[in-house]
């Protein structure tokens, strides 16, 4: 008897992208699509903590995989696999995402009457909840929390992902705790 190969059993990224590199186009398109579908929601996870708004992170995602799109031949030179491909993936997305926040800021402050503000002591306590606390820390500090607390990243991964050092993740998840304890102890005094 033949034995078929089993479906359930999916390429690793590394044959996903040395089709991409190498294959005909129909190859490429499949094994493209492959890598997409198996790191879109990852890459969003990415780009939400930089870039709150739904849409924008969601813009964030196809910018990041057109541009891994351009890597491949024939636009590009191809991809080479020297570290795992959701390495490239974090690195690009946080990139994307970042300069989208800084044009959104730009955008923003340019509209914003200064005495419209609330003044900075004032939180709405009420309106408080974890989503809130963590869109009130610095895209730094959200970014290492998501990705150790929502997607249960190793910590060394996460240093890998944004190019840091360990210690350096270390001590912005420890600063993100301190500063949502006593963004929390503020609550309840009030």
């Amino acid at each position: 008897m033949n034995e078929e190969p089993a479906d359930h059993e999916q390429p690793s990224d590394a044959a996903l992208v040395r089709a991409c590199n190498e294959g005909n186009a129909a190859e490429r398109v499949r094994s493209f699509s492959v890598l997409y579908e198996r790191h879109r929601d990852d890459v969003l996870s990415v780009a939400l903590p930089i870039v709150p708004d739904p849409n924008l992170a969601e813009d964030v995602v196809q910018d990041t995989f057109e541009h891994l799109l351009r890597l491949f031949p024939p636009a590009g030179r191809g991809v080479r696999a020297q570290a795992e491909l959701t390495t490239l993936l974090y690195t690009m997305a946080k990139n994307q995402a970042i300069s989208v926040r800084r044009k959104q800021q730009r955008c923003v402050v340019s509209e914003v009457d200064p005495d419209d503000l609330p003044a900075p002591d004032r939180i709405d306590t009420a309106a408080l909840d974890v989503a809130r606390l963590l869109t009130m820390l610095p895209p730094a500090l959200r970014i290492v929390v998501r990705l150790r607390y929502v997607e249960d990243r190793p910590l060394g991964e996460i240093a890998a992902a944004l190019h840091i050092p360990l210690g350096t993740v270390k001590s912005r998840i420890h600063n993100a705790v301190h500063r949502l304890q006593t963004l929390c102890s503020a609550r309840r005094v009030r």
